[in-house]
């Protein structure tokens, strides 16, 4: 494996950004510092670029026009290096093999490192596995409060006692936050009375019921003594819900997506069914509630959701199924619409995308950091690089992109994994199966050391 020397570029901590010069050997973080001198196979440039560690997106689904082959080749595109999939296991599945077989097919052919979330469409006859995938490396256990009429969600009572079952173990429960029955009778009285979807779908999901989902979860998930994560949070109301927990001293983390952070209710009207995901897009006064639990440290990771799936602007917008593209724009629009709309500032953008993940999911310093020791996985980004995202340069394959024509500034110009070049200037040189399998070590470190950095509107 070559020696690397980045050199001149701005590297981005939590702390603060400095310039610096990194050297990777044997696919590790050697060094970091002014001055590094040294021979090395290959020397780059990195002047004006910032430097950044990899980014970890921990919620992908590697299961619909994305696999986990060609999910990974998309991620790595954009910026990300260590991806956390959700290894669903459908009623009928057991979540042991649902688990060897993604990690199975994952290291034949991912070019990124991946870790594995567990996930439980049928806790009832499941959850008892729990024990077994926390001993193989797998720690955190999704469940559905929502989509009842799919069959996939969980009542109270399966709830509670898996939450029970996770915490006996030391892992952490994860949940789609949404009142299933409520949203479902809402959705039925909408179209009895025949009203347009792509103007009353937020109606039928509304912010309060995530809300009441995310506070009745962390009740039960306090009972039962077992972290909770709360993943694709979108809305002003869920996020006074995880800040009340807080107080009170509960382990509760929260994660929020570019697509809520980006785009409104108003793109349903304009878009349908490709943007037609779950939760909805929210209101204006959502999405800036949003970055602002992320500017004052609510929000600890934003992550893609990840889930690139057959449909078309003029499908019918019900049978259209959930879900777009995201991974590879993660980066850009984080960037573009936080950092250079005054949201937050780079630092903050990396502690949320790369240590935060990290720490959460119990992979640090190994990942999401620049330090001595650290795996050597790098992104070059180019704040200078104004662009615009389009179908045509995306690697999804999905037909689509929610962001065709947008102008955003900032892009990817490389990304390294482990000390190994993966993507540069825009050719993929990575090659499958050389990933590694992660396991982690779910909920372990308190909320209020995920924030470092206070800036914000």
């Amino acid at each position: 494996m070559p020696t690397i020397l980045i050199k001149n570029g701005r590297v981005v901590s939590p702390s603060g950004m400095r310039l610096a010069d990194v050297r990777i050997a044997d696919g590790k973080i050697e060094a970091v510092g002014r001055g590094i001198e040294g021979k090395a196979e290959r020397t780059i440039d990195a002047t004006d670029l910032f430097v950044l560690p990899g980014l970890i997106d921990p919620h992908t689904h590697p299961v619909y026009l994305d696999d986990l082959g060609s999910l990974p080749v998309s991620a790595a595109y954009g910026g990300v290096t260590t991806l956390i999939h959700y290894a669903y296991a459908k009623p009928g599945e057991g979540l042991i093999e649902t688990i060897e077989r993604f990690r199975e097919e994952g290291l034949s052919v991912s070019i990124l490192d991946f870790a594995l979330h567990g996930g439980l469409f049928d806790p009832k006859n499941q959850a008892e596995e729990i024990p077994e995938a926390y001993a193989a490396g797998v720690t955190s256990y999704k469940m559905f409060m929502t989509y009842a009429k799919l069959g996939w969600m969980t009542d109270d009572y399966q709830l509670m006692r898996t939450f029970d079952i996770i915490g006996q173990v030391g892992g952490m429960g994860m949940v789609h936050a949404e009142n299933g029955l409520a949203t479902d009778y809402l959705e039925d009285r909408m179209l009895e009375q025949g009203e347009d979807p792509r103007e009353n779908f937020v109606a039928t999901r509304p912010a309060i019921l995530e809300a009441e989902a995310i506070h009745r979860a962390i009740a039960l998930a306090q009972v039962a003594g077992c972290p909770i994560y709360i993943p694709h949070m979108t809305a002003r109301l869920g996020i006074e819900e995880v800040a009340r927990a807080r107080k009170s001293g509960f382990r509760v983390y929260a994660e929020t997506c570019p697509q809520y952070l980006t785009l409104t209710e108003e793109e349903l009207r304009r878009q349908g069914p490709l943007v037609k995901i779950g939760p909805p897009l929210r209101s204006e006064d959502d999405r800036r509630s949003l970055w602002t639990g992320i500017a004052y440290g609510t929000i600890d990771t934003v992550a893609s959701d990840h889930a690139a799936k057959e449909k078309k602007i003029d499908d019918a917008f019900f049978d259209a199924p959930y879900g777009s593209p995201q991974v590879e724009t993660m980066l850009p629009l984080v960037y573009d619409g936080g950092v250079n709309s005054g949201w937050i500032t780079i630092s903050r953008l990396v502690e949320v995308m790369c240590e935060n993940p990290a720490r959460i999911f119990g992979l640090y310093p190994k990942k999401g950091a620049l330090l001595p020791g650290s795996d050597g996985d790098v992104v070059l980004f180019d704040p200078n690089a104004e662009w615009t995202i389009e179908r045509s340069n995306q690697h999804s394959n999905a037909p689509y992109t929610a962001y065709e024509g947008r102008r955003v500034l900032g892009r990817v110009v490389m990304t390294i994994g482990r000390g190994e070049v993966l993507v540069e200037e825009g050719e993929l040189k990575g090659e499958p199966g050389r990933a590694e399998f992660l396991k982690t070590e779910s909920g372990r470190v308190a909320p209020e050391s995920l924030f470092s950095h206070r800036i914000g509107r």
